[in-house]
């Protein structure tokens, strides 16, 4: 059974890493006959792409919006089409629906995911909130959560020793202004408590002074998580949000970072609160649950190896490969 997977161009640096990538080394590790090809962005390289794809009993499509030609040009070659996707794939968040444009843009996106929905065979989403979305329009659906791989990402040694406990941002979007209204809350404790923000914007809120900022980069995403004792996860309260994926969390979880999280989407799904994590639904919440942590090393070692169990026994490459083997039928 030959199963070929189509990302977006640039994917493989984008979710995709995560999502697809990890299990078509899996799946070949298996025995599986298994590809991966970026889908370009340009019209005309389109056309020429989908005119030379080859047999395959199963195409699955990840995150790509296509169009009704190019839906009839899989069916050609193929048995079953999967579409897949881990986040809201359908709108955009409210920070960029601001414009006419941008509002037509998210018009267009909630109509050819319909179309890709309402086309393929099956669906495979993240979490509950994706799979209520494509239900109106398609069958078979299945939640696949995304892939960790708990060998790479891993606490550091000695984390939670250092002299001043560490606040930290890593995430994918999120809600900035949301960020700083939370140093705001906790700047009377910085000094003891220092913050590391990794983001592509530089950080010059409250509590500059105490904060340490870096740009992204992957090489060094792991050791940066590590540097981390508590890790926040603020998301806006809109339509993306709650749809969205809970990867961000699951990189705190896995790398021995206490979680303090926005009560939303997927990641309300993955964190039991006061178990393995803190849901946070009030903007008091933050700063309560923060130094409720900062202040009680117990309960932050009970609440990281909870956190760090979860992910190898649920989250981890090999459980998830298992499911997405099983849903697309080459297990």
């Amino acid at each position: 059974m030959k199963t070929i997977f189509l990302v977006p161009a640039g994917g493989r640096r984008s979710q995709a890493a995560f999502r697809v990538a990890p299990h078509v080394a899996n799946g070949r590790a298996r025995g599986v006959d298994v590809g991966l090809l970026e889908v370009p962005a340009s019209a005309l390289a389109r056309y020429a792409f989908f005119s030379r794809l080859p047999r395959a009993d199963v195409y699955v499509v990840h995150r790509e919006f296509l169009s009704g030609y190019e839906i009839r040009s899989l069916r050609r070659l193929c048995d079953s089409i999967i579409y897949d996707y881990a986040d809201a794939a359908w709108t955009m968040p409210d920070t960029e629906l601001s414009s006419v444009l941008s509002r037509r843009r998210a018009a267009r996106r909630a109509r050819r995911f319909e179309l890709i929905c309402s086309e393929a065979d099956q669906c495979i989403v993240e979490n509950m909130m994706q799979a209520h979305m494509a239900a109106p329009y398609q069958d078979q659906v299945r939640i696949v959560p995304t892939a960790l791989d708990p060998d790479v990402y891993t606490p550091g040694e000695g984390y939670g020793h250092s002299d001043a406990l560490r606040v930290g941002w890593l995430v994918t979007g999120g809600d900035w202004e949301g960020l700083i209204g939370i140093v705001d809350r906790l700047a009377d404790h910085a000094g003891p408590m220092q913050f590391s923000i990794v983001s592509d914007v530089p950080y010059d809120g409250p509590g500059r002074d105490f904060v340490f900022w870096s740009s992204p980069d992957p090489t060094r995403e792991v050791s940066r998580l590590q540097s981390m004792d508590i890790g926040l996860a603020v998301y806006p309260d809109d339509g993306y949000s709650r749809a969205g994926s809970g990867l961000d969390v699951l990189r705190y979880m896995a790398c021995g970072v206490a979680v303090v999280a926005s009560d939303r989407g997927g990641v309300s799904e993955i964190i039991d609160h006061g178990i393995d994590g803190f849901l946070c639904r009030e903007a008091e919440d933050w700063p309560r649950y923060v130094l409720r942590l900062a202040e009680d090393e117990d309960l932050r070692r009970r609440m990281v190896e909870a956190a760090r169990l979860k992910v190898v026994s649920k989250f981890g490459l090999t459980e998830a490969s298992d499911l997405l083997w099983s849903a697309i039928g080459a297990a």
